[in-house]
């Protein structure tokens, strides 16, 4: 998995940095801000809602491509685990499990990402990790203990997506994307593919 994870991280890398001497080059860089950043203060994935930033740059002249970023957090506040504590007696809720994002990718707006309001559908590799909490041991039918392992997911997802340009340099935003994971680890142990979603509401800053 260790090589495979570095074949990913060097072609994401590769293709942001060739992006990025592209776009350096565009033609009539006073007119065309090339670059948005994004906070997103609400997310969901499908380990649960959560927060982030996105990243985006035009790599080209008509403003049709751009490569993009979205970085990630969630947390899972529906688990329903509950976990007996020897010491008080008592049972707790299982914890609301982390997990982190980074989605590298491209976007393609068919009709150019200037304008008011624009589509773009792009394809974006999904790397994620964080813990996954589970019931370890069943008595007589109570959840007696609380197994917390790492767990990695690496896939990718079809993003379709829809901004509004409020101004020069204002934007927002919402996207909903689709997709599986290709390798999906808890624990070092491989489990079946994972449906991915990630649904974001973005305010952005294009400059």
């Amino acid at each position: 998995m260790g090589i495979r994870l570095i074949k990913i991280l060097f072609t994401v890398f590769f293709v942001f940095f060739c992006s990025l001497s592209y776009a350096k080059g565009l033609a009539d860089t006073a007119t065309i801000r090339c670059n948005i950043f994004s906070a997103v203060p609400f997310l969901f994935t499908e380990n649960g809602p959560g927060f982030g930033a996105t990243y985006e740059r035009v790599i080209d002249k008509k403003g049709i491509s751009a490569f993009y970023i979205p970085v990630l957090a969630t947390f899972n506040v529906t688990n329903s685990n509950r976990i007996y504590d020897y010491n008080t007696g008592n049972y707790k809720t299982g914890k609301a499990d982390a997990m982190f994002y980074a989605m590298p990718g491209i976007k393609f707006y068919p009709t150019s990402s200037h304008g008011k309001l624009k589509y773009a559908i792009g394809l974006v590799a999904v790397l994620a990790r964080g813990q996954k909490s589970s019931n370890y041991t069943d008595l007589n039918g109570l959840n007696v203990t609380e197994r917390i392992q790492p767990q990695f997911i690496a896939g990718g997802a079809l993003f379709n997506s829809l901004n509004i340009n409020t101004g020069k340099n204002f934007c927002v935003g919402s996207e909903l994307g689709l997709g599986s994971s290709f390798i999906h680890d808890i624990g070092g142990t491989v489990q079946n593919n994972e449906f991915l979603i990630t649904g974001t509401f973005k305010i952005g800053y294009r400059f």
